[in-house]
């Protein structure tokens, strides 16, 4: 993703922000509207309860795992407020299989990193801490250039209420690039410079077969989720609520980085997005066109969007390029997106290269002062009246 500009000025969570913003993808130039950030917003999503199967998995693993616990020094600290990075990784590098210890663990900027046919079991109190740090990169869990990967149960906290500077935008909670075969179950991630979780790929070498299941990615302060380089992507059930900082500031954004990029063959069942700044579900495919034919796959079922600026928007292509359009299709099926700030649905035109793009059974809606929703029907026929200009879209 482009780095933008952003300076940022924090003296409490729940203090309104008026700000304007700048993209290298999207024509924005309307102001959002003050930000505040709702405590809780997500605790109604009782569909994010992870199934019973994950448990008694994870619980069979940590049987036989090794307990990072034993790895720590003499008179190790149970608060969280000593770096044992160095310890935690050493174990790690010597055991597949382990277990975090059940309180709460320090880690500084290297984070740490994951290996192939690794299984990584967080218990009811384990956490990991992201130290202070002034770097505008970092990466909590790193997993990197692997295979077979499983993580349960992570929570993650990074240092965006405390970090030293106002640079940078890629402090990631979890980071999957090109990976194969990675599982991650009901994390729990917060307060990450950059996003909670980022997919994509390194060095030409695209993720795939990457799976994750009832995410709850919280006050993140790019974007809940990036995934910008993947073949094979199931997202089930994750909620992501509160994104704000630095833009995008989507729940859920979909940008590839090059023409080098894939985005094939991604599944999204019941994602719930509340309350981020800008959008829901932000698609935008511009830099993934060129010499290089790209055929984009993406179905999105049962999205869920309440508060957050814009619910889902695409776009921000130029008019021309001298390659061929994109091929593929993208799938919006049986969304409800409601109480949007600035609109529910937004496409940043042209979208002449972009792959179809099918919306099916959009449901529009608002909030009475009952607490009762009720249909939109003002900001329906907007979206109806703005798929009818676009050549690309179509809606049943």
């Amino acid at each position: 993703m482009k780095q933008y500009s952003f300076r940022r000025s924090w003296k409490s969570v729940a203090l309104a922000i008026t700000f304007a913003l700048t993209s290298g993808c999207f024509p924005l130039k309307a102001q959002i509207p003050a930000f505040s950030y709702k405590q809780g917003v997500a605790d109604q999503y009782t569909v994010n309860v992870p199934s019973d199967a994950f448990k008694n998995k994870a619980n069979e693993i940590a049987a036989t795992a090794f307990d990072l616990t034993a790895a720590l020094p003499k008179g190790y600290q149970k608060d969280g407020k000593v770096d044992y990075t160095s310890y935690l990784q050493t174990a790690m590098d010597q055991h597949k299989s382990v277990v975090l210890p059940d309180f709460p663990v320090l880690i500084n900027d290297k984070g740490l990193t994951v290996g192939n046919d690794a299984n990584i079991v967080f218990k009811t109190h384990s956490k990991l801490l992201l130290q202070t740090t002034e770097k505008d990169t970092y990466e909590i869990l790193r997993v990197h250039n692997v295979q077979n990967v499983n993580i349960y149960f992570a929570t993650i906290e990074g240092d965006r209420s405390t970090h030293k500077g106002a640079a940078g935008q890629w402090g990631m909670g979890i980071a999957i690039r090109a990976a194969k075969n990675v599982n991650i179950y009901a994390p729990r991630i917060s307060k990450c410079w950059g996003d909670g979780i980022y997919v994509g790929g390194l060095k030409g070498v695209t993720s795939s077969n990457i799976n994750i299941y009832n995410a709850m990615l919280d006050y993140n302060r790019r974007n809940g989720m990036s995934i910008t380089s993947v073949s094979g992507l199931k997202l089930v059930a994750p909620v992501i609520s509160n994104t704000y900082g630095q833009t995008p500031m989507s729940g859920i954004d979909i940008e590839p980085n090059n023409n080098n990029d894939v985005i094939d063959n991604i599944l999204m069942e019941n994602p719930v997005t509340l309350n981020n700044a800008k959008h829901g579900i932000v698609i935008a495919l511009s830099r993934l066109i060129g010499t290089n034919p790209k055929q984009v796959d993406i179905t999105i079922r049962g999205h869920q969007d309440d508060g957050s600026s814009i619910a889902f928007s695409i776009g921000g292509m130029k008019k021309y390029y001298d390659v061929p359009p994109m091929k593929g299709s993208i799938q919006i099926i049986d969304p409800v997106w409601k109480n949007n700030i600035e609109r529910p649905f937004r496409s940043y035109k042209p979208n002449g290269y972009a792959p179809t793009v099918k919306f099916m059974k959009v449901s529009i809606r608002k909030t009475d002062k009952n607490g009762k929703d009720q249909p939109d029907s003002e900001k329906m026929n907007l979206m109806k009246k703005t798929i009818v200009s676009e050549s690309k879209m179509m809606m049943e």
